[in-house]
């Protein structure tokens, strides 16, 4: 096996997870464990951990949703919620289990340097920041719909997403999770009262925002679709991208007062988010069918329209703030791991940390103007990078531990055999 020697104050946890020599647990104290040991960084509890969980994926995903439905027909799509849900939360828990044997473990680039070394690290990392400066961009388009849906179209868009990149840009830059809770519960609590607000002005108007203004009209709902092989696999690809964020709840985990709570946070999250998914998709197509919109709080039109992005602009915001934050602190872990400057107030800090925010929402900004079509995007999103973060890799870093347990209880027996504890084989002893 390859070791990938994690670096800083995890060097010794490294090493008593990975060398037989050492015990597996409890060698050195839980704040020498940790990436962060200043109490600054290491503050959230595991309810204020839950909403930043759920704000993390509860974000553009949802909006995606009900436009699946409308591809796959209402019952596959209720099949393929529930499928992706339970399968993300499965790896999303091999993670966390990886990551509290392997202490130090801050991503899933630290989780892949320690199964394949140096290169699979440095791989790895790229992945993790081309899919949250892509997921950035994404809901800056989100975001840029909701400040011109407001304006009646009167401004540009894309001063309204270079509008939306500096609103992410700067309220990235709060430094800790901790400090950024109480923005999370107001962004969480505004995108879901906007989403239900669309789920009841559906039910209320005559007829859905893309429907033909007068005459009769035919919503077609389907329970089972026929769509292409490139449609269908983009729709499932979308379904799957409202559980796409669980790669960065590992950075998450880092600043937990008791990470190996954890646990609660993760499956409370996402029992949470598969019901309010299936409620929210069925009851916005049964009632626009091929006229859902995407992103979906524009299925109803109208003032109900402009009531949903008005409300739903805090959550948007938050949804850019917490991938830029999470991206950027990937990128200050990355470069400062090794330095005094990781958790000092020092002008190489604040260059470091400042930097990662506005360049990742400055790559982001770019993204949204070179892929302005929401659904598309969210579907290279899924395909290109949620599938191996979300997926392979937490697959393989559950089969390494595997192969790592069989292997010391192959070992066990070879010393029992070499100090004479047991028989030999085929004999009467």
């Amino acid at each position: 096996m390859s070791h990938y020697k994690i670096t800083d104050t995890a060097d010794l946890a490294m090493q008593s997870s990975v060398d037989p020599k050492y015990p597996k647990t409890e060698v050195i104290e839980e704040s020498q464990r940790e990436v962060f040991n200043h109490e600054k960084y290491r503050s959230l509890g595991w309810i204020q951990t839950t909403i930043i969980l759920v704000k993390l994926c509860f974000a553009t995903g949802v909006l995606a949703i009900p436009y699946a439905f409308q591809v796959v027909g209402y019952a596959p799509g209720i099949i393929l919620l529930i499928f992706w849900g339970a399968l993300a939360t499965y790896y999303a828990h091999i993670m966390f289990r990886f990551r509290m044997r392997y202490h130090g473990v801050h991503s899933i680039a630290d989780a892949a340097g320690i199964m394949g070394g140096p290169i699979a690290r440095d791989i790895t990392a790229g992945l993790f920041l081309l899919t949250w400066i892509l997921a950035t961009g994404s809901s800056l388009i989100g975001l840029s719909q909701g400040f011109k849906t407001l304006a009646s179209n009167h401004v540009c868009t894309v001063l309204w997403t270079l509008v939306a990149a500096v609103c992410a840009a700067l309220v990235a830059s709060i430094k800790t999770l901790g400090r950024l809770a109480v923005l999370t519960w107001i962004g969480l609590t505004s995108i879901f009262i906007a989403v239900f607000i669309v789920v009841v002005g559906v039910t209320q108007v005559d007829r859905p925002a893309a429907a033909p203004l007068e005459g009769p009209y035919e919503l077609k709902v389907m329970a089972v679709g026929s769509p292409g092989f490139v449609a269908g696999l983009t729709a499932a690809i979308n379904l799957f991208a409202g559980y796409g964020a669980t790669p960065t709840f590992m950075p998450v985990i880092s600043e937990m007062k008791s990470p190996k709570s954890f646990s609660k946070s993760l499956f409370s999250s996402q029992a949470f988010l598969v019901i309010c998914y299936v409620s929210f998709a069925i009851v916005v197509y049964l009632f626009c069918g091929q006229y859902v919109a995407s992103p979906s709080l524009g299925s109803a039109g109208g003032t109900i329209e402009k009531i949903a992005y008005g409300i739903s602009i805090p959550g948007f915001i938050m949804t850019s703030t917490l991938w830029v934050h999470l991206a950027s602190k990937f990128l200050l872990v990355r470069i400062l791991r090794n330095s005094k400057h990781l958790q000092d107030n020092s002008i190489t800090h604040w260059t470091v940390w400042l930097g990662s925010t506005i360049g990742i929402s400055s790559l982001a900004f770019i993204i949204a103007e070179a892929v302005p079509f929401f659904g598309y995007l969210i579907g290279l999103i899924g395909s290109l990078c949620c599938a191996p973060t979300c997926l392979i890799i937490p697959a393989l870093m559950g089969l390494y531990m595997y192969s790592e347990d069989n292997s010391h209880v192959v070992q066990s027996i070879i010393d029992a055999y070499q100090a004479g504890n047991v028989g030999g084989a085929f004999s009467c002893s």
